[in-house]
């Protein structure tokens, strides 16, 4: 017979002798599992999310009286604004550090610190180039290996050309700049030369003489440099470069003002291995040519786009034609399969379809517009394009399989168009976007005085959609899960209360719930948490619509962005005390409990778990420095003060693939690279006691 007592608040469960015998043959059972394949962290059948509706029971139950924070709790607000708040004597110091056994913590110099030096910083890997000087020379450190000396390094002046100093590839990996040896200007890709080139821009070289990129699968490196001997037309040109080589008659009309990114009549491959660019002569605008991957293509045609796929080029052709003026002809690979007035494609980021804005008739009174896709009208899409009427916002499903577009009528009222049905008519429409396993369109509608916000077939009630969230882009106001069919958003001033709309349905917020901001999913889009404001002023994070009351997360002024873990199994956000202590302290709120940080005076910022989901890391202020301080589950692992601003678009943080953390720092010398490797020894699930993830097996 079982004895269940209560002692202190606790349970106390007395077992008989079988009873104990039983448990300890389960025991051995989960041994054989584990050593059958079973993660170690998978031994609990219970998943995070399940456990922490728990924990929302239990305090639901055992803080009622106490159940929205309060603003007046000052000492117990995490702070992430840049400043001290309390006492930070004793703590948080920038004394040694001895990190977990098993952690392992490597510093690379990456350039000498000096006056006037400037750096820039790769988008992933903390790998960085740095400007600098040696005697009179100028050169260029990466990773704090020298380059080559220069008279001077190529650099953008304030041109609005968009050059860049020095351009890093996507992965991050590879570097380019340019630098001006006598007469001539050098460009080093991984620092070896590249190109040499004498042509000028009228006698000097400049930023617009050296706008460098990286395709997007950063194998390939491309360069646009304008060239001028003299004012006059014929005289002025620009080059554009791909892997080396200049693409034949490189002449003028290739980029117009801004960054690389406002390159014109440049198209790149999707893969990153294929270039499509339009070449005007300097002299006569009339003579051009299409040039595809080095090469002058065979046929005409302008505005190249790429299949999904990399292999085929799109263009459309304008021509004129006897008795109809100019008229534009679709061609794939330079072969007609459209013509009319005026045609705009708009090809699929996957699977083969292509949508055509057709007009027709655009040289009468009432000039027609029309839709084609895959080469056949689709009925009810003909317009009179007069008196605002028009469609526009062409949208495809992320599998390529399904497209929506915005329809303008006579009345300048909205409706969505999405694969050949017609949706309701409202005042606007705004925000197309589909759901992440292409199932669903969602968009923003406006009508008759009140919002709403429309995913598949569900219409929700009034609701003003949160703007576009601060942390995540989805396209718009309606936030659209990682993966999934799920989508919703954050309801305010409709003239109720804030609710939320997902799934179809419009949820209150909380009780005592007054706004609520940063609508979010996990990455498989199972779940979806966001924060919300209560009376008195504070904030708590709500999970699955279920008030997170061990969280405290300040006031509703002071943004706490919190994180999933990347496989789906865990929440965390910079956290108070969920009751007031009477002193300052922070912490972390971790999958459904508060954890009081070992250094709980200096302010949060930066967190983000590791790329395999094993660990949690942050960084926290040093008092009395520009410092900062690394902990990773809970443990502090490494010191550094700080090179850029926490808030900083620049990657001084970086968290790579095989779960190593790497961060930019600087001492009194040197620029350097933190690379952590977390201990095996610890884990996220250490933090709270044991963890408690969804079992899996891992084969």
């Amino acid at each position: 017979m079982r004895t269940i007592t209560m002692r202190n608040g606790l349970l106390k469960i007395k077992v008989t002798a079988a009873e104990r015998i039983s448990m300890r043959l389960a025991q051995g059972f989960i041994v054989l599992l584990m050593a059958a394949g079973w993660s170690s962290n998978v031994a609990y059948a219970q998943s995070i999310w399940d456990r922490v509706k728990q924990t929302v029971k239990q305090a639901e139950q055992q803080s009622r009286p106490q159940q929205q924070p309060n603003n007046q709790q000052r000492p117990n607000q995490p702070r992430n604004d840049g400043r001290q708040q309390g006492d930070d004597r004793g703590h948080a110091t920038s004394g040694s550090i001895k990190p977990p056994a098993g952690t392992k913590v490597q510093e690379t110099v990456l350039a000498p610190l000096a006056s006037g030096a400037r750096f820039f910083v790769s988008p992933h890997g903390v790998h960085v180039a740095t400007l600098e000087t040696s005697g009179s020379r100028a050169v260029v450190y990466y990773d704090g290996v020298p380059g080559p000396k220069f008279d001077e390094i190529i650099v953008d002046q304030g041109s609005s050309s968009g050059a860049v100093d020095v351009a890093f590839s996507p992965d991050g990996k590879r570097y380019a700049y340019c630098g001006r040896m006598g007469d001539q200007m050098l460009v080093m890709v991984d620092g070896k030369e590249w190109l040499r080139t004498s042509d000028t821009n009228m006698g000097r070289f400049n930023g617009s003489s050296c706008v460098l990129g990286f395709t997007s699968n950063s194998e390939h490196v491309f360069l646009t440099s304008d060239v001028a001997t003299s004012m006059s037309r014929g005289d002025r040109y620009t080059k554009f470069i791909f892997d080396g080589k200049a693409a034949p008659n490189s002449a003028s009309g290739i980029r117009g003002s801004g960054d690389v990114a406002s390159i014109r009549n440049v198209a790149f491959s999707p893969d990153g291995n294929h270039y499509a660019v339009i070449i005007q002569d300097p002299v006569d605008d009339n003579k051009w040519s299409l040039v595809i991957d080095g090469k002058v293509a065979p046929y005409l045609g302008g505005a190249p786009q790429w299949t999904a796929d990399s292999q085929h080029v799109y263009t459309v052709l304008h021509t004129s034609a006897s008795g109809r003026g100019q008229v534009a002809e679709a061609k794939l690979d330079g072969k007609p399969f459209m013509r009319a007035d005026e045609i705009k494609l708009h090809v699929a980021p996957a699977g083969t379809m292509v949508v055509a804005e057709v007009f027709a008739a655009s040289n009468t009174p009432r000039p027609l517009k029309f839709m084609v896709v895959d080469g056949k009208k689709i009925p009810g899409t003909e317009i009179v394009n007069q008196g605002g009427a028009n469609f526009d916002q062409i949208t495809f499903s992320p599998d390529g399989k399904h497209y929506a577009a915005r329809f303008t009528n006579t009345d300048n009222r909205h409706y969505a168009f999405v694969d050949g049905k017609r949706g309701q008519d409202y005042q606007t429409v705004d925000h197309i976007v589909f759901t992440a396993d292409s199932s669903k369109v969602t968009y923003t509608a406006f009508t008759n005085g009140k919002p709403y916000v429309v995913i598949g077939d569900q219409e929700s009630e009034a609701c003003l959609a949160e703007p576009s969230p601060p942390v995540l882009d989805t396209h718009g106001a309606v936030t659209v899960a990682p993966a999934g069919s799920r989508a919703g958003t954050i309801c305010g001033l409709t003239g109720g209360g804030p609710t939320v709309f997902v799934d179809g349905k419009t949820l209150p917020i909380p009780a005592s719930g007054v706004s609520g901001t940063d609508l979010r999913f996990t990455p498989d889009g199972q779940h979806y948490a966001y924060t919300a404001g209560f009376q008195g002023g504070g904030r708590r994070l709500v999970l699955d619509g279920e008030a997170q009351m061990e969280s405290n997360l300040g006031a509703a002024n002071v943004t706490s962005h919190y994180v999933f873990s990347p496989d789906s199994q865990h929440i965390a956000v910079y956290s108070a005390p969920p009751k007031d202590t009477g002193q300052y302290a922070s912490g972390l709120f971790l999958d459904g409990k508060y954890v009081l940080s070992s250094e709980p005076t200096s302010f949060f910022f930066r967190l983000e778990f590791t790329a395999d989901s094993k660990h949690i890391a942050w960084a926290q202020s040093v008092p009395g420095r520009q410092g900062f301080r690394i902990f990773v589950d809970g443990k502090a692992v490494a010191d550094g003060d700080a090179v850029l601003a926490s808030t900083s678009t620049e990657a001084w943080w970086d968290m790579a693939p095989d779960g190593s953390l790497s961060v930019l720092a600087k001492d009194d010398n040197n620029l350097k690279r933190i690379t952590i490797v977390p201990s095996p020894e610890t884990n996220v699930s250490s933090m709270v006691g044991g963890g408690a993830t969804v079992a899996r097996r891992d084969h």
